[in-house]
């Protein structure tokens, strides 16, 4: 269907309409109000990390540190040999070491020995619950026990151990000293 072209309208026939549709002709017209200006779109701040908190908060790093060395302790309990031997300690010793000593480093702001002090502690931690939590859980695997019809110590009963004796070994010391070296390493910052 074609449009058919707007008829002209006759001014005397528009001023009728054009005063009933406006109740106060004596009032200046109004101008309808600007639309508001667009804002630019400010972005919402997202939360910050579970990580970033955890900078951000002054004992993060030793919570993690502990954390870390307990958690990383207690799975490698597991595969401590029944009878202990020297490489099997070291080895899982390293990856405590390294677990803990990474941790702090990415999670501490400072490279100082407030950091270094918290590597320390939390592999010290760490190595005492994985080494005497798997040496006293191996007790058990012996024939002898086996042979008289009795059970050594569970895991539990070793983890028990391991949080009732001390946590000084020269091993731990050790672990917790290279543990400090690799949340401390880098530049030194110039005083003067």
């Amino acid at each position: 269907m074609p449009r058919k072209p707007a008829q002209p309208v006759d001014p005397e026939d528009a001023a009728p309409l054009e005063a009933a549709a406006d109740p106060a002709p004596d009032l200046p017209p109004t101008v309808p109000p600007a639309p508001p200006a667009p804002t630019e779109a400010i972005p919402a701040a997202a939360a910050p990390s579970v990580l970033e908190r955890m900078r951000r908060n002054r004992m993060g790093s030793l919570v993690a540190a502990l954390v870390v060395g307990i958690a990383v302790g207690l799975l490698l309990a597991v595969l401590v040999p029944s009878e202990p031997n020297l490489y099997a300690m070291v080895v899982l010793g390293v990856l405590i070491t390294a677990a803990v000593g990474f941790t702090v480093r990415y999670l501490s702001r400072s490279r100082g020995i407030g950091a270094q002090a918290v590597a320390f502690v939390g592999t010290v931690v760490g190595i005492h619950v994985m080494a005497v939590t798997g040496a006293v859980d191996g007790i058990g695997a012996g024939r002898l026990l086996d042979m008289i019809g009795l059970s050594g110590p569970g895991f539990d009963d070793a983890l028990l151990a391991a949080l009732a004796t001390p946590a000084v070994s020269t091993g731990g010391v050790l672990a917790g000293l290279v543990a400090a070296i690799i949340a401390g390493w880098g530049p030194r910052d110039d005083d003067s």
